[in-house]
């Protein structure tokens, strides 16, 4: 069995292929607002490099957002067309969810963010608890002055964040927050791929057409 991982959530976007135990084969690229532009390609090419065909795809995991209102479309779509065409179990999930991934051996509280326009970030804390790594908030839309008013023990701040908003953090928080290398903050499908994998093994797989995007909030342009 492989799984086909998509995120094009944010102005980066990710695919990976994945067995189960291996990331058999992964992409990540500044897509600035050209996801449709690379992301087939993309996949052709990781198909080929782990030498598959389409066929193989046995199930679909997309990060479902929130996030950019296009980018969620694409990935989305594109998830939707795998998994009509090969019958893959499809599993959507929250991109702020794939953004912590990394830190779930952490101790500490882990906050991720994302942009989420107007000088705000989408964001969520997550952290251990009884032995089981989770999101143990409501997913938020806040400024970074709102956000540092929840904090009051050391956290983990993780994901896309700007310099202005780490330096604000730093100012408010002081040693409470915390933040890895840059490189340990790239959003990859390969995490993607590991929860997606692991939901689905819990029974929580979908059909394509039943994958639905993560707003949050209502999009800044709306149609008649």
């Amino acid at each position: 069995m492989t799984l086909l991982a998509i995120d094009t959530s944010t102005q980066f976007a990710s695919v990976a292929l994945y067995d189960g135990r291996t990331v058999l084969a992964e992409s990540t690229w500044h897509a600035h607002r050209r996801h449709d532009d690379h992301l087939f390609p993309e996949i052709d090419r990781l198909l080929a490099l782990a030498g598959a065909t389409p066929r193989d795809l046995t199930r679909v995991a997309v990060a479902i957002g929130p996030g950019s209102f296009t980018g969620l479309r694409v990935a989305i779509a594109a998830a939707q067309g795998v998994a009509r065409a090969s019958g893959a179990a499809a599993i959507g999930v929250p991109t702020l969810d794939v953004a912590a991934h990394p830190f779930a051996s952490s101790r500490t509280r882990v906050c991720a963010l994302i942009p989420a326009g107007r000088g705000e970030h989408y964001a969520a804390m997550y952290r251990e608890s009884r032995g089981t790594w989770g999101r143990r908030s409501e997913i938020m839309t806040c400024r970074t002055d709102e956000l540092a008013t929840r904090v009051a023990v050391e956290t983990l701040f993780v994901g896309e964040i700007d310099d202005a908003t780490t330096a604000e953090l730093r100012e408010r928080l002081g040693a409470r927050a915390l933040f890895p290398p840059a490189s340990a903050t790239v959003r990859r499908a390969g995490h993607l791929a590991e929860i997606g994998w692991a939901r689905i093994e819990r029974g929580e797989g979908v059909r394509g057409e039943a994958l639905e995007p993560l707003y949050i909030r209502a999009p800044l342009i709306r149609g008649p």
